[in-house]
């Protein structure tokens, strides 16, 4: 059974409309979708129904960017769409990245660096720093969206202003507010820095339900161990490629996920093969 459940499509970074995500699993022959916006969920809405009738399982699905002490992304999946806090909560965070990209502009204005503001896309709900480095390299201001990053929008930028995000306590709960799965994001960093048991044990009280175990950057021993924790904490161990289209280089459907049975049933999946 071919599954991909972390995908980002127009509507945050990536650069793929929903259905050509959807159409494009169809022809790679995927069984069971996701796509898992940032601080999103309007790619739920207008793909559920159309992937079902292409013969393809859809699990609606979210990324929170959370920050505590360092960046902790939470993949929520099987929420209540309609939930009015999380609604509230996604509302909120589109404004704050719309005013966050608009002070970066006014800081890259004052250094010498004079964006065409109407450029930006208008149809993403987590418009931000990437979007505006690749607008820097298209007017001739960056060689590439690294030397962008590098001298104006990372942390040591010229023009760099910090974003406003919620905990990873409160993003967990958030999600199992609206009745749905809470799963920690791409671990790898939280292993190699021997935060990641601590910080599902932190987690779990406020709703915590999974693991990203199967992931692009993820190697047999890592993927193994993250198995073997799931499985020692009761989560359920998620996987997918985390793809962005033509904004990072890893393909629709590359990870191989074992999806076990534990985890299916949570996430209302049948195992058709």
């Amino acid at each position: 059974m071919k599954i991909d459940l972390h995908t980002h499509s127009i509507l945050s970074d990536g650069t793929c409309e929903p259905k050509e995500i959807v159409d494009k699993a169809k022809s790679i022959g995927l069984d069971c979708l996701s796509i898992t916006d940032h601080d999103c969920i309007r790619a739920n809405v207008e793909v559920g129904e159309y992937a079902a009738s292409l013969g393809i399982q859809y699990v609606n699905g979210v990324e929170l960017s959370t920050y505590s002490n360092q960046e902790i992304h939470i993949l929520g999946y099987c929420f209540d769409e309609d939930n009015a806090q999380l609604l509230d909560k996604l509302n909120y965070f589109e404004k704050k990245r719309r005013e966050r990209a608009e002070t970066i502009l006014d800081r890259l204005f004052d250094v010498g660096v004079k964006l065409d503001r109407d450029k930006l896309p208008t149809d993403s709900a987590s418009v931000g720093r990437l979007h505006i480095a690749k607008l820097m390299v298209n007017e001739g201001y960056a060689a590439n969206v690294s030397e962008a990053f590098d001298r104006y929008l990372g942390p040591k930028g010229k023009a760099y202003f910090p974003s406003k995000r919620i905990t990873p306590m409160q993003g967990v709960e958030l999600i199992s507010k609206a009745h749905g799965l809470a799963v920690i994001a791409h671990p790898s960093r939280l292993v190699q820095r021997n935060l990641l048991s601590s910080l599902i044990d932190g987690l779990k009280p406020f709703g915590l339900e999974g693991v990203e175990a199967y992931y692009p950057t993820h190697d047999d021993g890592l993927r193994g161990m993250l198995l073997s924790l799931a499985k020692r904490h009761k989560l359920i161990a998620t996987g997918g490629s985390d793809f962005h289209g033509e904004n990072r280089n890893v393909e629709l459907g590359s990870v191989n996920y074992n999806l076990d049975a534990y985890t299916a049933s949570k996430l209302g999946i049948k195992i058709t093969k």
